[in-house]
């Protein structure tokens, strides 16, 4: 009984090729509009703001400003998926029946071998049925026989298997994507040498819906980075990750994140921390505090002491070839501009070990730590992504490299006739088939297989 009318319009190729275009488009449309996963919310609200109601149409009402929850997007992705799920269940039956190693009836070989173009030759004397199995089989084909005079071969006949897997690999990248989506953190801290990061985040770049926020904890131990010329060539951050009855150490370098769990601690760039101690007149302390600062550019690092009774605010370097390395921090030096009770009393470059007179203490610059930007991202589905991609490339392979061939012989006692058919690659097959005919063409005794005559072949069904 055949498929209803709907189904078989749901399952057509046409459809298919009109959802896979409006999900292009749409795509297209997710780089070419602003959005407000890129942009910010505060961005994105001047941009939406300022726009025309054309393009506010589009972005707000239709939901293109933020494509992933986009009702159309969703849609279409829905009907996309929907698709898929009718050609897999409706293509699944005859795809297995496909691969089954069943050949035709004697009378639908027969009558393929005449209707299409086939190899042709007048019957040798010493024709073998033996010699043209093991021919076929040098070959690789699987050999049955349909008939008393009919040989039929099929090689790699569960290529039809790989559209299969290529289609299911689709579920398993959306499945993949959802995850990730309901699932991605990205926080960013920044941390100096020796501080120890208890959730507080400068700044959340992602917050994902379920609103779940990773539980780490770790500690900066140290930052190496190598220069070049002044710049630096290599970032290094050694991190030592606590978790309830122990710790253990993990590296993060750039594009190389450190791992824990579904956790991902990625270093992105580094900077100077000074390290200033406020003391009294006596030498006492009054405030001692490590503060990241703008190193290689961007406007001064303003610093509170002692509850704003100090201010100090921290220059970038005059040239970004000065950032020092590990062991040049000793020498190296900043300006700082000293306040106190909102009076101006020291404007300078400082170096480690240096210090600031004041009128009720003095501020010494104690060292120069490295300070980091980690970014925190957790997220769970990558590895259905990974999983999708790999069977989608597996499916590809074996549908297209790996394609089925199909060959017929029929004889009678004046001739034999040679046909066959390949999904891809037609002059390669011919070719193929060419060095078949040749050989069967072929006189002179033939090396038998392990049970000789017709009885090594199964009768196919």
């Amino acid at each position: 009984m055949s498929a209803p009318t709907w189904l078989r319009r749901l399952t057509s190729v046409r459809t298919t090729l009109a959802l896979l275009c409006l999900l292009a488009l749409l795509l297209l449309l997710n780089v070419a509009l602003p959005q407000r996963a890129v942009l910010g919310e505060e961005q994105y609200a001047r941009v939406t703001s300022t726009s025309g109601p054309v393009a506010r149409f589009f972005l707000e009402t239709l939901g293109f400003g933020h494509m992933a929850t986009s009702p159309i997007f969703l849609i279409v992705l829905a009907l996309f998926f929907v698709n898929l799920a009718a050609v897999l269940a409706i293509r699944l039956g005859p795809t297995w029946r496909r691969v089954a190693l069943r050949p035709r009836s004697e009378e639908g070989l027969k009558a393929w071998a005449r209707m299409e173009e086939s190899f042709s030759e007048e019957l040798p004397g010493d024709w073998q049925v033996g010699k043209a199995v093991e021919i076929l089989r040098g070959f690789g084909f699987q050999v049955r026989k349909a008939g008393e005079k009919t040989l039929w071969g099929v090689k790699h006949r569960t290529a039809p298997l790989g559209f299969l897997l290529f289609h299911l690999s689709f579920f398993l990248l959306c499945a993949g994507g959802v995850l990730i989506y309901y699932t991605r953190f990205v926080g960013l801290a920044v941390l100096s040498e020796g501080q120890t990061f208890d959730g507080s985040y400068n700044q959340i770049l992602r917050l994902p819906p379920t609103g779940r926020q990773p539980d780490v904890r770790f500690v900066l131990e140290r930052v190496d980075t190598r220069l070049e010329e002044g710049r630096p060539v290599h970032l290094q951050a050694d991190l030592l990750i606590q978790y309830s009855g122990g710790s253990t150490s993990r590296t993060s370098r750039v594009n190389h994140p450190a791992k824990w769990g579904d956790v991902s601690l990625l270093v992105e760039q580094a900077g100077l921390a000074p390290v200033l101690w406020l003391q009294d007149p006596r030498g006492f302390t009054l405030d001692r505090l490590v503060t990241p600062a703008r190193t290689r550019g961007g406007p001064p690092t303003e610093v509170p002491i002692a509850g704003g009774s100090v201010q100090v605010l921290i220059h970038p370097l005059a040239s970004p070839d000065l950032f020092p390395g590990r062991d040049e921090r000793g020498a190296a030096a900043m300006r700082f501009q000293v306040l106190e009770a909102g009076e101006l009393a020291f404007d300078g470059d400082l170096a480690p070990g240096e210090a600031v007179e004041l009128a009720h203490g003095r501020l010494v610059l104690e060292d120069f730590r490295y300070w980091v930007d980690i970014k925190v991202i957790a997220e769970r589905g990558g590895g259905l992504l990974i999983t999708g991609f790999v069977i989608g490339i597996l499916g590809l392979v074996w549908r297209l490299l790996w394609y089925r061939r199909e060959v017929a012989i029929t004889w009678d006692e004046e001739a034999f006739r040679l046909v066959g058919r390949s999904e891809y690659f037609s002059k390669r097959f011919r070719d193929e088939l060419a060095g078949i005919f040749s050989m069967l063409r072929e006189p002179g005794p033939t090396r038998q297989p392990d049970t000789s005559g017709e009885s090594s072949i199964s009768q196919g069904g």
